[in-house]
């Protein structure tokens, strides 16, 4: 998991079942207090790394990476487009053929997809999206009027939502699914610093 911060996200993978995960942070305080928290926890793994250099992994060494806000971190920071780049890059490099980029983030395909799409990444993507929990429909005093779409959302073959997609919620959360291509190989090219 990228930028886990002090997520519980993967020791609930463990209650299900997960037996490795590893889960990188640039905060040295946050994996600290992880590590020592989840000392007892063998499947859970922790270092302290930044997502636009993981040169320490070898290349195909993950068969998924979880990313739930790390992404949209770098998108507010200095040097934006090129941080997303680095750190995208090298997501890319790490998962096997096959593997899987989950990004669960607050960006529409309008601000993401120019992000995921470079050829070199080798992603079939899907999208879902996800109302916030609780959200009304303005107008509609009940119970949440937006359900969650449990299908993939067809996107245009420019990468984004079909003129006539109504979303309800402006803050839902968007999930890529971003599956490397088995079969192609990928051109990465190596960062610079």
């Amino acid at each position: 998991m990228v930028g886990c911060g002090n997520s519980l996200m993967s020791e609930d993978m463990v209650k299900d079942g997960y037996e490795d995960i590893m889960n990188v942070d640039i905060s040295s305080v946050a994996i600290e207090m992880m590590r020592t928290k989840h000392a007892s926890v063998p499947q859970l793994k922790y270092m302290q790394m930044d997502v636009r250099d993981m040169s320490c992994f070898e290349y195909e060494y993950f068969d998924n990476v979880i990313d739930k806000g790390t992404l949209d971190s770098l998108m507010c920071g200095d040097d934006a487009p090129l941080s997303a780049t680095r750190m995208l890059g090298e997501v890319s490099r790490l998962i096997k053929p096959g593997g899987t980029y989950f990004l669960i983030t607050y960006g529409d395909p309008k601000v993401r997809m120019h992000h995921l799409t470079p050829s070199a990444y080798n992603w079939n993507i899907s999208l879902y999206i996800l109302p916030r929990p609780g959200f009304k429909k303005p107008g509609n005093s009940s119970s949440s009027s937006a359900k969650p779409c449990l299908e993939a959302i067809p996107l245009t073959s420019e990468g984004m939502l079909p003129p006539d997609y109504v979303l309800e919620d402006p803050d839902s959360h968007f999930i890529y699914i971003c599956n490397k291509k088995v079969g192609e190989v990928a051109q990465i090219h190596p960062h610079t610093h």
